[in-house]
């Protein structure tokens, strides 16, 4: 699905450029990203998924903010809300185990998705911008596992 159709202007590119994960993207690569994301829209406490629901995908919170609850409290504690620029269920990328946490809308939210079949088929046709998305999304699971692991938000590298 075209996040912001197929005439996306300088001003929707750099929305999704301005995203973390897409930001070492070209506006070319970024036009092919688009075509693999889903769009999201949730209301305040919707919730996006459920602890224990088969994860099949990221979420990249566009506008927004949402809330992360688990049975496992240090989850909650690492990363309690996500907001713009911010993803989660990243892991579901590369299995489909269940989602360790249920997240929930606090208020509005926009978000894209990127789910495995996609992910899967950009790594097969396009591999340097897979790389470059695979690269981001590594760099965010090394610092949470920092954080659940040494219980501190903010960590340098070691």
């Amino acid at each position: 699905m075209k996040v912001f159709g197929n005439d996306a202007d300088t001003q929707e590119i750099e929305a999704l450029k301005n995203l973390p994960v897409f930001r070492e993207l070209t506006r070319k690569e970024i036009l092919e990203v688009d075509a693999l994301l889903h769009e999201r829209t949730y209301a305040k406490d919707e919730i996006i998924f459920e602890e224990g629901d088969a994860g099949h995908g990221v979420f990249i919170v566009v506008s927004g903010r949402v809330r992360v609850k688990s049975s496992c409290k240090l989850l909650e504690t690492a990363v309690p809300e996500f907001g713009p620029g911010d993803m989660f269920g990243e892991l579901s990328l590369f299995n489909e185990a269940p989602r360790s946490a249920t997240v929930i809308a606090i208020e509005p939210t926009f978000a894209v998705a990127l789910f495995q079949a996609e992910f899967s088929s950009l790594l097969t046709k396009n591999k340097s911008i897979g790389v470059k998305v695979l690269m981001e999304i590594s760099r965010t699971m090394s610092t949470r596992v920092r954080q659940l692991l040494l219980q501190k938000p903010d960590l340098p590298s070691v």
